[in-house]
């Protein structure tokens, strides 16, 4: 498996919000959703098209990715107008059957030809938003190598709607089809996008301390990929929630200090103040290093190209 991109956190905002558009690059997110369905109303769908195009590298300037989200009924003309270079991925909503990805790809790699993009390089997110999309959902997953990253929603209204359940409980009702996502993304080699289950019985989109809590116990869990949010309060919670603390980096350095002690003799494992050390303990540490680095090599990226375009616009405004 290729090694998995550094997608922590990121923002969905209406692409008919210039605003939005426009100060992306101060947020600090792995990547940046311009939307062209919910956010959307249906009287401005046709002019939210005519922005992907410019509003891409406004949102990648500063290190960011960009991805688009289309509406599931618009497929043709959404795809038509999100494919441009500097896109990174398309996020298909409601996907229900592998047949609709197959032909997403298809239209993806039309327009990679036509636009000179080099092909196969933008992804496809399927949504899964329906209980449809559930019964088919390994298919789905399996149906383009496009499909890099694979899971379903930890709650939404979509969802919610389709099964007539309420949204914000404090149970999880939808444990089943994160799992049916989860099992389908490991089996098939992909990068799993899901988070342990913390009640949001208000809705709140802009709690960082709710948002911190959620990234650190998906990361507890090996989880790594994460499914961004809508306000621009839980960006650096998420940032910092799947990120490997200093505590963690340290403790890995532990480990394999003691699994060498480990190799140095005939035992399969090691106990260590209370803890088993064996090759297994190992390669977790090391795949904590190697993710913490990553993280860290992310951090300089975005760093680097806010700072670039901070200068630009003082040398714009000097000249001005």
């Amino acid at each position: 498996m290729a090694q998995q991109k550094v997608r922590r956190s990121g923002l969905t905002m209406p692409i008919v919000t210039p605003r939005f558009v426009d100060q992306a690059w101060r947020r600090g997110c792995d990547f940046v959703t311009l939307d062209l369905e919910d956010s959307v109303p249906q009287n401005r769908k046709d002019y939210a098209r005519t922005l992907v195009k410019e509003s891409i590298p406004k949102v990648t300037r500063a290190g960011t990715e960009a991805f688009v989200r289309i509406n599931h009924e618009h497929l043709q003309a959404d795809t038509a107008a999100a494919v441009w270079p500097g896109l990174s991925r398309i996020k298909y909503p409601k996907t229900e059957t592998a047949d609709e990805v197959r032909a997403l790809d298809a239209l993806i790699t039309r327009y990679e030809r036509e636009r000179g993009i080099p092909s196969g390089t933008i992804e496809i997110d399927p949504g899964i938003e329906t209980a449809v999309g559930v019964t088919n959902v390994y298919d789905i997953a399996a149906a383009s190598p496009r499909i890099k990253e694979f899971g379903a929603t930890n709650g939404g209204y979509d969802m919610s709607r389709d099964l007539g359940v309420e949204m914000f409980v404090p149970y999880d009702q939808f444990v089943y089809l994160r799992g049916e996502a989860n099992l389908a993304a490991r089996a098939l080699g992909l990068g799993v996008r899901a988070a342990p289950f913390i009640a949001n019985t208000t809705g709140s989109v802009s709690d960082g301390n709710r948002a911190l809590r959620l990234a650190e116990a998906a990361r507890a869990c090996g989880l790594r990929v994460g499914g961004g949010g809508l306000n621009p309060a839980v960006v650096e919670s998420h940032n910092i929630g799947y990120t490997p603390s200093g505590a963690d980096v340290r403790d890995a350095h532990w480990v394999l200090e003691q699994f060498e002690r480990l190799q140095a003799t005939d035992a399969p494992w090691l106990e260590v103040e209370g803890r088993v050390i064996d090759r297994y303990e190992a390669e977790r540490a090391r795949g904590t290093l190697q993710w913490a680095e990553s993280c860290a090599a992310r951090n300089r990226e975005k760093a680097e190209a806010v700072a670039k375009v901070r200068a630009q616009l003082e040398q714009q405004q000097a000249q001005q």
